[in-house]
């Protein structure tokens, strides 16, 4: 009798839990992407490395990047949410079906009477199962929200990868450009330390005056003064790369020596643009929101029926110890259970509403998602763009600055140029090189965006089944997720 109940009850739940109420989730569509900056000679089609930064032929960059992607605290914590929503999955796809537990109790009681009291006991032995019949598809939707929310945990670890390596590429281009600035600098202190005695001398020869002699000390600690913020700027880079990788500041001094960068000169490669929404994995992760919250409008529709539950119980159940797992003590029970909010239903009904909403806000976040990846890929492809066309100028700007520096430093010598000429010659040098240290640098900075923009080189998870080790950092970096 027992067995045919619950083989009964199994064959309901079966047939009717294909039935799901609420909407069915489908992904959105997403626009053609058609990148109009990406068609320059700046741009070379084909695919993309996963590890971008390698194409910068840097070893240090590579050391960086990739230490930073093993032991960045960033990363540690994104992980651990990925481990919380992976726990959370676990549990709720587990909850359409029995939960059986193992119980025993003891009991002895004493009551008065009218023969003067007497000792009662009790003891049980058994498991204990509850079940649900997920009747309507509140658990099942249930877990389909919990998948979702742990692949949008997913893309966003993979988002944490992305935006880390591309900040550890961007301090670095920072520091040495910034490096590359503190030598211009020291190498025109040289200079003008060298017209500065020039000057005193012709002054001390009656060639020369007191106010070229000072001008050219003003001139001279304009530029002195420009060192001490520019060592600043380059420690705080040093200093943000260092705990970019979970050390502390001043930990890779010596790891940062000065050393010179060039400017990444060939073609930048872009990959398949065209899978862009598929590449950006905070797109990904705002889908796999939106999915999450429509799973949950479906939770809060099944709470406007009936919920039927089905608790037993089988096992031992006797009077004294010594005999409890005697034959004839054996028990059962069988107990369905049916609750609705019949009487509730304005408190459900706002929990639907509330659910709903929540699903078009995800819809419309996914919506600013999609658009806020496409402005960022335009832009970085055009900027990067924009400073080669600029470093290019800048590089004959500064040929042509030395030179004219060169000529007016060898005419006042001679006497055949003033000393106002040659002032304005060595500015219109510093500033040159200083705009050409920064040039350069900004084209590998720019470089950078545009990876990012692109979600790390087109390395996309793929689908949404995809769990761990996925994304730029694949070959380097493995998360600790677990099972």
């Amino acid at each position: 009798m027992v067995i045919r109940t619950i083989a009964l009850a199994v064959a309901t739940a079966v047939a009717l839990s294909a039935c799901a109420v609420g909407p069915d989730y489908r992904a959105p569509v997403p626009p053609d992407v058609n990148l109009g900056n990406a068609a320059g000679n700046a741009f070379a089609p084909g695919v993309a490395v996963v590890q971008w930064w390698a194409q910068f032929d840097d070893p240090v960059l590579e050391k960086l990047v990739n230490d930073s992607l093993l032991a960045s605290p960033d990363l540690r914590l994104a992980t651990t949410r990925v481990r919380a929503a992976r726990a959370v999955f676990s549990e709720r796809r587990l909850d359409p079906w029995p939960h059986v537990g193992a119980a025993a109790t003891g009991e002895r009681t004493r009551q008065p009477d009218a023969a003067g009291g007497g000792i009662d006991e009790a003891y049980t032995l058994g498991f204990d199962a509850a079940w649900e019949l997920d009747l309507f598809g509140r658990l099942r939707r249930g877990a389909e929200a919990a998948r979702a929310d742990l692949q949008a945990e997913q893309a966003g670890l993979e988002d944490v990868q992305v935006s880390l390596a591309a900040e550890v590429a961007r301090n670095y281009f920072l520091l040495r450009g910034t490096q590359k600035r503190i030598e211009v600098a020291e190498q025109t202190l040289r200079n003008l330390d060298q017209t500065q005695r020039l000057t005193e001398t012709r002054r001390d020869l009656g060639a020369g005056s007191a106010l070229d002699v000072h001008s050219s000390r003003a001139r001279l600690k304009a530029i002195e003064a420009d060192i001490p913020l520019l060592r600043s700027i380059e420690a705080t880079a040093r200093h943000r790369l260092a705990v970019l990788q979970g050390l502390q500041p001043g930990a890779l001094d010596e790891l940062l020596a000065p050393k010179p960068v060039p400017a990444f000169a060939r073609a930048l490669p872009l990959g398949d643009t065209r899978e862009l929404l598929r590449s950006r994995p905070d797109v990904r992760a705002a889908e796999r929101r939106l999915a999450s919250a429509t799973a949950r409008v479906g939770v809060a529709t099944a709470d406007l029926f009936p919920r039927i539950s089905i608790r037993g119980f089988a096992g031992f159940l006797s009077g004294e110890f010594s005999s409890l797992v005697a034959g004839r003590n054996e028990a059962w029970q069988v107990s369905p259970s049916i609750s609705w909010a019949a009487f509730d239903m304005g408190s459900v009904r706002a929990r639907l509403r509330a659910a709903e909403a929540g699903a078009d806000a995800a819809a419309v976040q996914y919506e600013m998602a999609v658009l806020a990846a496409l402005e960022d890929a335009e832009n970085a492809l055009q900027d990067y763009a924009r400073r080669q066309e600029r470093l290019r100028i800048v590089v004959e700007q500064a040929e042509a600055a030395r030179e004219a520096e060169r000529l007016a430093r060898v005419g006042y010598r001679e006497g055949a140029t003033d000393f106002l000429t040659l002032l304005d010659a060595q500015r219109t040098q510093l500033a040159a090189d200083d705009a050409l240290a920064d040039a350069e640098a900004s084209v590998n900075i720019a470089a950078v965006a545009v990876y990012k923009a692109l979600g790390g080189a087109n390395a996309h998870a793929g689908d949404g089944d995809q769990v761990e080790g996925q994304g730029i950092a694949a070959a380097a970096w493995a998360p600790p997720l677990g099972n």
